[in-house]
Formats: C-alpha cells, structure tokens, sequence
C-alpha cells in the first residue's frame, strides 16, 4: 500500500498509491443504481483505481458484477468508457421489468420458487455476465460475493483465489463457477427465491491457506450440497470482510429502515407474514451499522447511507466516520430536497421496471454522497480541477419527481408500476 496507515490519532499520508475497500450493500434495484452511482463517480474522479477490494451483497452485487466484467476487458478510459461498458447495461437491466419477465417462465406448477432462482441466473448472464467464470475475473481490484450458508447460518463468499468459509474452510476448486450463479447466490433474497444449490462432491476443502501441504487441515466434514441464500439474511452491508484489515474502508449502505405501521390502519395478511422478516434483517443492520461506527475508530472507514439526507452527512459528519485525519473544506453542492431523498430510500427493493427518475436520482444519490466523503477525507487523491466539479441533479421537474418517487415506494407484484419506464 502506498500511503502508510497509522492509527486513527495519526495521520494517513496520502498520495496517489494510496488504497481502500468498498462494500456495495443489498436492497434490490435500489441497491444496484445507488452502488453505480458512488462507482461511477470515482471513475469520473479518477479514483476508482485506489478500489484495491470490492465486497458486495445482493442487488450491490449485481454492479459489482458488471464493473468487474467490463475490467475483465481493460480499465475504464473514461467516463464514457465505463457508461457504455457499465452504466448503460445495468440500466437496461434495471427497465425490462425483469421480475415480470422471469414471471412468464414460470408460470407452471413445477416448482415455481426453484424456476425462479435458475430464470434469474439465466437472465444475469443474457443482460450481463455472457457466461463469465470467477476464474477469468480480473485479479484486481480483488472481489468478495457474500452469500449466507444455510447449513451453517455463517456467511460464506465466492473470490476468484476460492470458496468458503468459517464453518466448512475454503476450496480451490470452483474456479469453473459462473459468475451469474454467484450473484444470484448472493442475491436469492428470502420468500422471492428459493436457495441455490452448490455440490461438493469431489472438492476439497481446507481450513488453512496453505495449499502447498496436500491434506493438511482438509475438512471431510462437508455436507454434499451446500444450500446458498441471500448475503443480506447475515450481513446486509458486505462489511464482514474488511474487519481485520488495515485498509480504510467505504460502506455503501442502501439498506432501508423499518418504519413504524400506521396505527389507523390494520395490517393485510402479506404484511403480518413480511413484517417479521423485516424486522429480523432491520435488527442485523442496525447492530451492523453500530458495530462498524465502532471500529471505524481505530480503522479509518466511513459509511455512506442512502436514508439519511445530505444536508445531515454535510453537518454531522462525525456520524459517518473518516477516512483521514485530513480534513478538507467542501465546495458547493446542488441538494434536492429532503422529501425526494426519503423517497428515494423508501424505493422497493425487488426487481421491477424502475423509471428513468428513479434511476437518475438513485445515481445522483450515491454519487454526492461519495464526492462529500472523499473532498472531505482524501482531497490529496484529487486533481486540482475536479474538486470544484460536483454531480449535477437530475434534470426533471421537482413535481414531477415527486410523483414518480412517491409511486415508486410501493411494490406492486400483479401489474407494472409504470406503462412507460421513459416517459
């Protein structure tokens, strides 16, 4: 690393090697299109090559998937280099009402929830992934796709080096797994998807990274089948990994908050049996979001999240954490106003047709919110030209967004939420 990390009573000395990790959390599309933006906008920066890790969760790990496909192919030249390579895949992911598509190939009765979860991996590789393998990914930045074990309720990942976890050790031999299996894995949110199914027939697994020994620390123990569900049902945030590392860290955090029912309303069936779960995962967050404030004290991190305003991370920034003990005045930013924001972080979180507002706005949301954090903490990474440069808002009429966003915070399962996605 090129900048030496001291503790966080010492200073970070920055310079252009300086590196750090970045988690992409879950919550759906939402997730998705928020990740693009803060991913985009270090491109556009210049700092997208100091990313010396990326760890993602469920819908984050959809973009992860995609930038980590384009880098397969060479770096991003420019901004437009990654739009064509990057953006505008994922977007048009994000407008195909893909959740209605995968719908009509299931529409039987063999097994709808396990037609569900192989549609969708079959979707990722048209629109995305072309039938990439983990072992052709690009060895940098180095790519951890979080996935819960349900044999052992532990979270086990997928990395192009290889598979495993704390439970059952780590293997070699899944180098030929397609990528699209992996984020799908990571993915396969409760309820909507039924758990992937990963063999281990004929894999060895060890506890220790010491390949060089053929059977030393080699776990027999291993079930046969492996049944992998959403990486959100342990850790929302993709922030598990990054604990006993050094390296300064960013969460990307577009997870939601539980909000309070209305109490003049009585609850629906479906809402007295998702209740529960929700609160389960809100609970995981929260502990989660607590746990790395924590230790953002004695490794610089910060976290980045999609519900609080921005006037509330320009004013309170000790809130978030830091990323060095260089702190930086900020230029002026165009902010939409707080009623927009708080829908944009109520969005559903499934994977239905998003609206080009919804889109945008998502995007510009993420990408303020990583320009505040790394002007604040990391201004030494920056040319002189880009600091003055802030993302522009999206270009719609305020009602007009408001009514679209509003629409936007309900899931609608039997009909599109929109007729025109680009109206």
């Amino acid at each position: 690393m090129g900048g030496a990390f001291q503790s966080n009573s010492e200073l970070i000395l920055m310079n252009s090697n300086q590196k750090f990790k970045i988690a992409f959390s879950g919550g759906g599309f939402r997730a998705t299109l928020f990740c693009l933006g803060i991913y985009r906008r270090l491109v556009e920066l210049g700092l997208h090559k100091n990313i010396d890790s990326i760890s993602s969760v469920s819908g984050g790990s959809i973009a992860a998937g995609q930038i980590m496909h384009a880098l397969k192919y060479g770096d991003f030249l420019s901004v437009s280099d990654f739009d064509d390579r990057v953006t505008e895949p994922l977007i048009s992911l994000c407008q195909i009402r893909l959740r209605n598509r995968i719908m009509k190939k299931i529409l039987y009765p063999l097994l709808p929830r396990n037609r569900f979860s192989q549609q969708f991996q079959t979707f990722l590789d048209k629109y995305l992934f072309n039938y990439l393998s983990i072992g052709e990914l690009p060895d940098y930045p180095e790519w951890s796709i979080n996935t819960t074990c349900l044999n052992s309720g532990k979270r086990v990942r997928f990395k192009k080096e290889d598979f495993g976890g704390n439970i059952f050790g780590h293997s070699k031999n899944y180098k030929d797994t397609s990528v699209s299996f992996a984020v799908a894995c990571s993915a396969a949110f409760p309820m909507m998807f039924a758990p992937m199914k990963l063999s281990t027939k004929g894999k060895l697994f060890f506890f220790k990274y010491d390949w060089q020994k053929a059977k030393w620390g080699e776990n027999p123990q291993v079930p046969d089948y492996l049944y992998l569900s959403d990486g959100g049902v342990y850790d929302n945030l993709g922030s598990e990994t990054f604990f006993k590392s050094k390296t300064p860290f960013i969460i990307c955090d577009a997870s939601g908050f539980l909000e309070e029912w209305d109490f003049q309303k009585k609850p629906n069936w479906f809402s007295l049996n998702w209740r529960p779960l929700d609160t389960g995962l809100d609970q995981i967050v929260l502990l989660r979001r607590r746990l790395i404030y924590q230790i953002s004290k004695k490794i610089n991190g910060y976290q980045i999240i999609l519900r609080d305003p921005v006037n509330s991370v320009l004013k309170n920034p000790e809130v978030y954490g830091k990323l060095s003990d260089n702190i930086s005045d900020l230029p002026q930013y165009e902010i939409l106003p707080d009623e927009l924001q708080q829908s944009l972080g109520r969005l559903r979180t499934d994977l239905d047709g998003f609206h080009d507002i919804e889109i945008q706005s998502l995007m510009w949301s993420g990408a303020i919110r990583i320009d505040i954090a790394v002007k604040r903490y990391l201004k030494g990474l920056l040319e002189e030209d880009k600091f003055h440069d802030t993302p522009p808002l999206p270009k719609y009429p305020i009602n007009t967004m408001k009514k679209i966003l509003k629409r936007g915070e309900k899931r609608r399962y039997l009909s599109y939420l929109h007729k025109d996605l680009k109206s």
